[in-house]
């Protein structure tokens, strides 16, 4: 079978063990490249639902979002001198905002309340904490959600290391300080948040004598209660009731959102957080039926069947998928 390709790296990584290395298996390439295009799903337009049956759910949703987030990724730093964001800073409410303060030429950064912008000995510059930082040097990063600003009003500005890990380049959508000092919600995974973590720290490399990194340095994900941390994906509690939480994720506009287990997908199916619903359904679990059937009363609404694209119409042994567009609409 010819390994898919095209709308990632992930295709060329290889996965790093203690014995050796070798290439990352098909199905593995297979399912992040229909990560990706679930997200050009979302960019397209396209309501959609992608219903994937595995033997088992391992390591499924975090290949699927590595792909998301991969596609997902739109550059936001522009790393030149001339590049500063103090215009559209001078916009922003005092004392109001959370942000993160992302070096363009060191891997050091700050968080912190922005106090004011204002220019001082002829440089501009922004009052993050107290402290006065200069435009020239730092990009803004606005912490929307899931962070509480009031949890930072009253302290001072917090160093952080932004982790940009080595060779970690040839994996990355864009510059490394951009996709890793920056965050943006581009898929949810709704799953066992430690299980998902675990998966996420599996190694694979660019090379045979690159330094490995772990899949998480894509995938970025974070959970709800984390303060602060740069992500690009978080992990949802399927256990939990999906309206703690539906209008929170729906307002940060995830391009996908992923239902990891059979489980997952009985209960968060109609929460509609997303343009592009994956579910992931393992027919080993207790649920499976159960999952197979509010899937089937799903696609029974649909507007019409999606084909796969060419390169993922070969479909790994033992995996089974349908793809509709849906008639829901995320609000």
């Amino acid at each position: 079978m010819k390994p898919p390709g095209g709308r990632t790296q992930l295709s060329g990584a290889l996965l790093h063990t203690d014995e050796k290395r070798f290439p990352l298996p098909i199905w593995a390439v297979w399912l992040a490249e229909l990560g990706a295009w679930a997200a050009q799903l979302a960019t397209q337009g396209t309501s959609s639902t992608i219903a994937i049956s595995v033997p088992a759910r391992e390591f499924a949703s975090v290949f699927v979002g590595c792909g998301a987030v991969y596609a997902a990724f739109e550059p936001q730093l522009d790393t030149s001198p001339q590049g500063s964001q103090f215009g559209s800073a001078t916009r922003l409410d005092p004392g109001i905002h959370l942000v993160r303060l992302v070096s363009t030429h060191k891997t050091a950064g700050f968080v912190g309340i922005l106090n004011e912008v204002t220019s001082k000995n002829n440089r501009e510059g922004y009052i993050v904490g107290g402290s006065w930082i200069p435009a020239d040097k730092y990009r803004i990063d606005i912490l929307n959600w899931p962070d509480e600003t009031s949890e930072f009003i009253g302290k001072s500005r917090i160093q952080e290391r932004i982790e940009i890990p080595v060779d970690a380049e040839g994996l990355l959508p864009g510059a490394s300080a951009d996709f890793c000092g920056f965050s943006a919600l581009h898929c949810a995974i709704v799953g066992n948040s430690t299980v998902v973590q675990q998966e996420s720290d599996t190694l694979i490399a660019t090379s045979m004598t690159a330094e490995p990194v772990p899949l998480s340095v894509l995938l970025r994900p974070r959970t709800i209660h984390e303060k602060a941390r740069q992500f690009r994906s978080v992990v949802l509690p399927a256990r939990e009731d999906p309206e703690n939480y539906r209008e929170l994720v729906a307002g940060r506009k995830p391009r996908v959102v992923i239902l990891d287990s059979a489980t997952a997908v009985c209960r968060w199916l109609g929460a509609e957080m997303s343009p592009v619903t994956v579910a992931v359904v393992e027919r080993t679990a207790p649920s499976s039926e159960a999952a197979a059937d509010a899937l089937e009363r799903h696609r029974a609404r649909r507007l019409r069947d999606l084909p796969l694209p060419t390169d993922l119409a070969h479909v790994p042994a033992g995996v089974e998928v349908l793809a509709w567009q849906s008639r829901a609409r995320v609000p």
